[in-house]
């Protein structure tokens, strides 16, 4: 099997990153790191956790700067850009990225891209944080953390077991140890026993269990005047929907609107930060019927937005998603509290 055929590159891999994480130096920062990540390539659901994160930091009257890579930016170059500061958004999706730019639509707090994220931290002073969020920083030995929560995909927490490219793995399952926090993501998409099979692995090799969350708050926006359906049962009864999609994980994309009870015609799959075209969704759109729409992301909607017109956003509907916590919610909280100096007892 390929996997097999690819195994010794999978080890080159592995040692070229475990040395590439000893000869690298660690900066200190003078203010708290909180790193989100995972251990596999694809979504695991690590930008809603960001989202979540700062804006449990900013509920507690505290300041933090989100740093992200800022992946598959048009602007090739390694300069360090702010996307938005305490106010507005300053940079277009061009130069943002896909995923930062959404970040930036979604929540109140500066964040910055950049290769040099150790560059990025000069950028940040000038909104004096009382914390910095790392965006998929887990294997970014750059900084170093105060505080590593990790991202599991339910729906495919390890793939086969093993690294890239016999696998999903950027590193093997007992890096897992190496985080505070393991949040498994998209409880609600799968049973009881694959959940419980999941939890039981995590334990053995962390010997914590891990926090469980799902993405059970949810509205559906038009794009072209961004009003909410209020009555999803009618709009389940008399539609059905083309699922765009360019995102890690499409299948987390795909089953969770088919949790809501929407009907999908197709399921029409983009490569993982896709630069969407206009004929792309004029395609679709003209193979919709009367009752027939498109349903798509939050991070697809901020590029299909740069190429479509009002007509055609008017058979375009955005599913926002957030996460919400079924376990380990007050874990969560006393840890990012504890970090910032908080009292837990208030």
């Amino acid at each position: 099997m390929l996997k097999y055929l690819l195994y010794p590159l999978s080890i080159i891999y592995y040692l070229l990153s475990e040395l590439n994480r000893f000869l690298t130096k660690s900066k200190k920062l003078n203010k708290p790191v909180i790193s989100i990540g995972n251990v596999t390539w694809g979504g695991s659901g690590k930008t809603p956790m960001t989202i979540e994160v700062a804006k449990y930091i900013l509920s507690l009257g505290k300041m933090p700067v989100i740093l992200s890579r800022g992946y598959a930016r048009k602007n090739s170059s390694r300069r360090n850009v702010v996307v938005r500061d305490t106010n507005k958004i300053l940079a277009d999706i061009s130069v943002s990225g896909d995923e930062p730019y959404m970040m930036a639509k979604l929540v109140n707090c500066p964040i910055i891209v950049g290769a040099d994220r150790v560059r990025s931290v000069s950028f940040a002073k000038q909104f004096n944080p009382d914390v910095f969020i790392l965006d998929d920083g887990f294997q970014h030995w750059k900084l170093k953390r105060d505080l590593d929560i990790v991202c599991v995909n339910s729906l495919n927490p390890f793939g086969n077991g093993m690294t890239i490219p016999s696998g999903i793995l950027r590193e093997r399952k007992s890096a897992l140890k190496r985080a505070k926090l393991i949040a498994l993501t998209n409880c609600n998409l799968v049973n009881e026993d694959k959940l419980n099979g999941i939890k039981k692995e995590i334990v053995r090799i962390t010997r914590e269990l891990p926090l469980e969350t799902s993405c059970k708050n949810y509205e559906i926006i038009n794009m072209s005047d961004n009003s909410k359906i209020e009555d999803i049962e009618d709009f389940r009864r008399n539609n059905r929907f083309a699922a765009v999609s360019a995102i890690g994980s499409p299948d987390n994309f795909i089953n969770t609107v088919s949790g809501l009870g929407l009907k999908i015609k197709e399921e029409i799959i983009f490569s993982d930060h896709h630069k969407y075209v206009t004929k792309n969704i004029s395609d679709v759109i003209n193979n919709l019927a009367d009752n027939e729409l498109i349903i798509t992301t939050a991070k697809d909607a901020v590029k299909i937005n740069e190429v479509t017109n009002k007509e055609m956003q008017k058979k375009i509907y955005v599913l926002n998603v957030s996460i919400s916590f079924d376990s380990g919610k007050e874990k969560f909280e006393k840890e990012i509290k504890s970090l910032l100096g908080i009292n837990n007892e208030k």
